[in-house]
């Protein structure tokens, strides 16, 4: 290779590498309820990349756990295109299932880590249930893109690593009587920004108490 093509190969590399990459810009805020109080365990996400950002291609691995009868994490978001593995740590069988239109699946009587991975290819919620014991409830948030968070206790949640740009970004709660899309707020971002606040209405809470006797007890 000639020192003309070397020299030339060299300028373009070092061209490439002193642009500089797209700074990436986190956004804080609240959920809150009517009163103004704060909304635990709500998720907010990024809709859609800006034009012109392309999605991230690798995923990671989701979990979410069976312990003392209960799942864990309740609210799990996941990207689309996630795998969620179901291991179980109670000493018992658990038949995980869902009959969701997002995503319906089962996982039949198990112990442990034998279940395999669900995959989670379309976006939306999918209610996670055990077929043998009645009161154990969770979701799977399966959101457009990799930019979320779920809130604290004080309903504050912090989405970092977001592009710049116009940013559609909205919030979900299981119990919110209002509408994603109509959650969704057009911010324009070109550094961080704090004081971002979601509104939501929820629906009252329901319990689920456990079912006692022979089911309950496998």
């Amino acid at each position: 290779m000639s020192r003309i093509v070397v020299g030339v190969i060299f300028s373009v590399l070092s061209l490439v590498l002193m642009v500089p990459s797209a700074p990436a810009v986190t956004i804080a805020g609240r959920v809150v309820g009517a009163d103004g109080q704060g909304i635990a365990h709500a998720v907010v996400f990024l809709q859609a990349l800006p034009a012109g950002v392309q999605q991230p291609t690798q995923t990671q691995p989701a979990v979410m756990d069976q312990v003392h009868k209960t799942f864990v994490p309740a609210v799990l978001p996941v990207v689309v295109g996630s795998a969620v593995h179901f291991p179980n740590h109670d000493q018992i069988h658990h038949h995980v299932y869902s009959f969701s239109r997002t995503k319906s699946f089962e996982l039949p009587l198990y112990k442990g880590e034998e279940a395999s991975p669900v995959l989670f290819d379309k976006a939306g919620v999918v209610k996670i249930g055990c077929n043998i014991h009645d009161w154990m409830a969770a979701v799977v948030l399966v959101v457009p893109t990799p930019f979320y968070a779920v809130t604290n206790e004080a309903g504050e949640f912090t989405v970092s690593g977001l592009p710049t740009g116009i940013l559609p970004l909205a919030a979900w709660h299981e119990l919110s009587q209002t509408k994603v899309e109509e959650t969704i707020q057009q911010i324009r971002v070109e550094q961080d920004m704090v004081g971002v606040t979601f509104s939501l209405s929820l629906a009252p809470a329901r319990t689920r108490l456990p079912v006692q006797g022979v089911r309950g007890s496998r």
